[in-house]
């Protein structure tokens, strides 16, 4: 096991879990202190950069933002998420209100921002690491930015924030945690204007408060904290911090029975009341999820605690049990700690995607009959870090516990990633969601959706709607987030949500959006929803069934409706009854539709044509209804195996997709690798109609040699009514090693010089650093002096130098094994030999390898992924002193490989000397010939474009040449 320095303590993360006990009083009673009155907001300093002096007190703590993977490997769900919403809503709303960014890097400057806010009446107050700034609600800048450190402290922006709207006192609330004293700093408006003066207080505690996430309660303002020690959650003495007193109480709980990961933050959320309705007497609320793939847990469940608050004798205040609810299986890990979740285009650099936690805030609205809790949190549905949002309303009423009313995973099948959700409820019932959304194809951006009160439940039936795209990624670092913020207008129907994206490549950016679901207007109707009928066998007299809601505010009677099929008007017909606001009525037309011919897919639409419907766009409702054919089936994708590194013997997966309406079994599947003799093998299970099932092949394949393998996968039913959806092709590729490691402490290399190279380095993605672009020249038959350093104690290291570029690094390739490290941050010097028997001219790989020793036996293995260390490739060019003046200048000249578009990159060899006709080849890792060609010249060089749309992706090499030297460049094909 590694030991860490205690000094450490901030960069790594303790875990702290209680354990369930009949003692449930608190475990701290303490005071705050009254720190000062600041003058007015609007009259502090606007700032826009950080001084050097000032840069002394910034210290953003590296949270324990995500979980390592699943302890428990059989914890449920096994084969993805069940509950995922694959399909978008397909209700238009109005239009986004407001949008307007918030804050930027430039104005922030730490990463991640932890964007926040809150809105009132007249104002929508903003913070994120390290500045608060104040909007009026058509997004104009009152105050700011000023540096959380000159508002709420002496200079020191630590970061952080959180900013609440009481509307229960019409006052705002921003904090900060302070670094220097374990201890919060919160501000409280001194009236109803945020721009004017704030009450500072400050709350000493036991340990760094770390993450903090408050709620508006009626008895308190309620604080949970990811502290490194002792207790967690906490109330504060809210009417004592509205009056100004001078030692406001604080009263810290420990959470009975609560189980964490420890290698996730511990992030339990307390209710937060929208509305300004409640019932009497009512206690306050933690939640927090449980996720049976953590040790310890047996199934996935929320715990619930209530407390009791008696700030009159505060020992008499109690925390509960907690009530469990369990919940339909989820899986709420991703990736290692420290490597990021989702791709971006264009980078290896993933960004966090916030796991294990329950997502801010958690909203409470209470409607007399019943109070409903929204809780959102990241899920995995594919077992492949691709994250929906998992989203339960809990309701209670004043006699039965919370209980689920409803749960769904918004997840639809696009290939992207929605997370960092938050949630509300608004008055009428209905929810809003806003969240990020990321893939390798698509830059971070910010949307939302939602669902209506009396939608199917389990459902976001609204149109997802993009608050903005994102432009650029970031590429320095995984931090993302580490939360978006949604609050509800004082008007109890406007939701108004922050979150970060990136307005160019390493810039981050805030933006601001105000958007409702129930839109005011008086008069608005339209078809919400298709209940009939469903795919299937299907005849030429089907019944339509729709389900109308009353968006308006006035009830509607007599509401005429038309019904098309392919774009056909097929009936106009009317809905004689009364639906009041908010309401649905069921309609089913009189005249029925041919929907009778095997196979084809028919596109129905339903929409009201009320007179003087104020808002037209949330008319209509479409829906695909599709014919299945009795017997079809075929394979729709092959899991197993992937791309990777080090594969040998594999077994063959595939998805077998029923797309017709009769159960099948006992049926042939066959794959085939390369175009070799077919394995067939017979699926012997029942798949029901539009049924996924994934089929293993007990014959394997051999995949050991590197390169590239086509597969070939169909099924062979006898009675298949459609042979084109039978077979699916996938190309699979053994790749040349890119090995993993953690070097988030330090470990591995932190400084590497040889030649002209001299590159001090901070921690690589996954601890593997392409340095490739560096290239220094070697002169062949002579004697090289490698000087490395690490940022940790004990480290080992090994070099190789790909002289036959055959993309391996050979045994005889090893020049420096397994030489100490012996003391962080102590530089090392090894002499290496350049062989003229061995080494080839021209250009070549060199890869470094650094590990720590007390885990890792050698570092002399260029693939092994490592505990604890760091991977390094550069260039090297080999050169001879006394070849002509052009080998040498054509050694030195750069090659430049810009990626154009998917799979698709220009070379270009950047000189402007006359090399005559240069070739260009492309290999892979096998050293097979996947392209090649000639090469433009013009007056700046040569170019040329190269299509490789058809390999899989991986590291292939690029030679270029002509009738006398040549030179390699590596290229990573995304």
């Amino acid at each position: 096991m590694k030991i860490k320095n205690l000094l450490l303590l901030f960069t790594f993360f303790c875990t702290y879990a209680t354990f369930a006990q009949d003692v449930h009083e608190p475990d701290v009673i303490a005071t705050g202190k009254f720190v000062k009155k600041t003058i007015p907001l609007r009259d502090m300093p606007v700032r826009t950069t950080i001084e050097k002096e000032e840069t002394s007190n910034l210290k953003i703590i590296q949270n324990r933002l995500r979980a390592n993977r699943k302890t428990n490997e059989n914890a449920l769900p096994l084969d993805g998420d069940g509950l995922a919403q694959k399909k978008f809503g397909g209700v238009t709303t109005k239009a986004i209100e407001q949008n307007f960014d918030g804050a930027d890097a430039s104005e922030g400057q730490a990463t991640p921002p932890d964007p926040t806010g809150a809105v009132g009446p007249n104002h929508y107050v903003h913070a994120v690491n390290l500045v608060v700034k104040i909007f009026d609600k058509s997004g104009s800048l009152l105050a700011g930015p000023t540096f959380l450190g000159d508002f709420l402290g002496s200079g020191n922006n630590s970061g952080d924030p959180i900013v609440l709207y009481d509307q229960l006192a019409d006052r705002f609330f921003v904090s900060q945690f302070d670094t220097g004293n374990d201890s919060l700093i919160i501000g409280v408006s001194e009236t109803s204007d945020p721009t004017g003066s704030y009450n500072v207080y400050e709350f000493p505690l036991d340990a760094f408060p770390d993450y903090p996430h408050y709620s508006v309660w009626p008895d308190a303002y309620y604080l949970t904290a990811n502290k490194f020690s002792g207790n967690t959650t906490y109330a504060l003495e809210r009417d004592a911090l509205l009056a100004g007193d001078p030692e406001p109480k604080i009263i810290g709980f420990n959470l009975p029975g609560v189980t964490n990961n420890p290698d996730t933050v511990f992030s339990p959320e307390p209710a937060n009341l929208t509305g300004t309705s409640f019932p009497a007497d009512v206690p306050g609320y933690i939640v927090y999820l449980q996720d049976d793939g953590w040790s310890g847990v047996t199934f996935d469940h929320l715990k619930v605690w209530e407390i009791e608050l008696d700030w009159s004798t505060t020992s008499n205040s109690t925390i509960s049990s907690p009530l469990e609810i369990p919940t339909t299986p989820f899986e709420a890990t991703f990736a290692p700690f420290g490597t990021g979740d989702v791709g971006q285009p264009g980078t290896n650099q993933k960004i966090d995607m916030i796991g294990g936690v329950i997502s801010y805030a958690a909203n409470y609205r209470s409607f007399g009959s019943h109070n409903s809790w929204v809780i959102t949190f990241n899920v995995d549905v594919d077992g492949n870090d691709t994250s929906g949002i998992r989203w339960i309303e809990l309701r209670n009423d004043a006699s039965n516990d919370w209980s689920i009313f409803q749960e769904g995973t918004y997840a639809p099948a696009d290939g992207n990633s929605r997370f960092m959700g938050s949630a509300a409820m608004d008055a009428a019932g209905n929810i809003g969601i806003g969240f990020n959304i990321a893939s390798p194809t698509l830059p971070a951006g910010i949307r939302y959706t939602g669902r209506f009160n009396g939608d199917p439940l389990g459902e976001m039936t609204v149109a997802e709607t993009t608050i903005i795209d994102g432009v650029g990624v970031q590429s320095n670092t995984n931090r993302f987030g580490d939360y978006s913020h949604l609050t509800m207008d004082p008007d109890n129907f406007t939701f108004w949500h922050t979150a970060e994206y990136f307005a160019s490549n390493n810039f981050w950016t805030t933006r601001v959006a105000s958007f409702s679901l129930s839109g005011g207007f008086a008069n608005d109707v339209g078809v919400n929803n298709i209940t009939a009928p469903e795919s299937g066998i299907l005849t030429n007299a089907e019944t339509v069934e729709v389900v109308i809601r009353n968006f308006g505010a006035d009830a509607q009677s007599n509401i005429p409706l038309e019904l098309r099929v392919n774009g056909t008007l097929e009936a106009s017909e009317t809905f004689t009854g009364t639906i009041n606001p908010n309401e649905t009525g069921t309609y089913s037309f009189s005249q029925t539709v041919d929907l009778s011919n095997e196979g084809d897919t028919y596109t129905i639409e339903a929409k009201t044509v009320l007179s003087g419907d104020e808002f037209t766009d949330n008319d209509g409702f479409t829906k695909d209804a599709t014919h299945y054919l009795g017997d079809d089936v075929g394979i729709t994708a092959v899991p197993a195996p992937e791309s990777g590194e080090g594969l040998g013997i594999e077994t063959v997966t595939v998805t077998i997709t029923n797309f017709g309406d009769n159960p099948q079994s006992n049926f042939d599947v066959q794959y085939s690798l390369d175009g070799d003799t077919p394995v067939v093998e017979t699926f012997t299970g029942t798949i029901d109609s539009q049924e996924e099932v994934d089929f293993s092949f007990s014959e394997t394949a051999d995949l050991s040699i590197l390169g590239t393998y086509e597969i070939d996968a169909q099924t062979n039913l006898s009675s298949d009514q459609n042979t084109d959806n039978d077979a699916f092709q996938v190309t699979v590729e053994n790749l040349q090693c890119l090995p993993t490691a953690d070097c988030s402490d330090g470990d591995g290399i932190e400084y590497f010089v040889i030649g002209t190279i001299d590159n001090t380095t901070s921690c690589s993605p996954n601890g593997y650093g392409d340095y490739t672009d560096l290239n220094t020249e070697l002169d062949i038959d002579s004697t090289v002096e490698v000087t490395i350093a690490s940022g940790f104690i004990s480290q080992i290291f090994s070099l190789w130098i790909d002289y036959n570029d055959n993309s391996v690094f050979d045994s005889d390739e090893l020049l420096i094994e397994d030489v100490a490290i012996p003391n962080a941050g102590e530089e090392v010097t090894v002499s290496i030999a350049i062989p003229d028997d061995q080494a080839l001219l021209g250009t070549h790989l060199l890869r470094v390898r650094a590990g720590y020793s007390e885990t890792e036996d050698t570092t002399a293995d260029p693939c092994i992924d490592f505990t604890w260390g760091e991977t390094e490739d550069y260039t090297v060019t080999i050169t001879d002193p006394n070849l002509a003046v052009g080998q040498q200048e054509f050694n030195n000249t750069d090659v430049l490989i810009y990626r154009v578009s998917n799979k698709i990159y220009e070379v270009s060899f950047n000189t402007t000397t006359d090399f005559g006709t240069i070739n260009y080849e492309v290999f892979n890792t096998l050293g097979q010939k996947i392209t090649a060609g000639n090469m433009d010249n013009s007056n700046d060089g040569y170019k040329t474009t190269v299509n490789l749309a058809s390999v899989a992706s991986g590291m292939y090499l690029v030679k270029l040449y002509n009738n006398e030297f040549s030179t390699v460049k590596r290229l990573i094909v995304q």
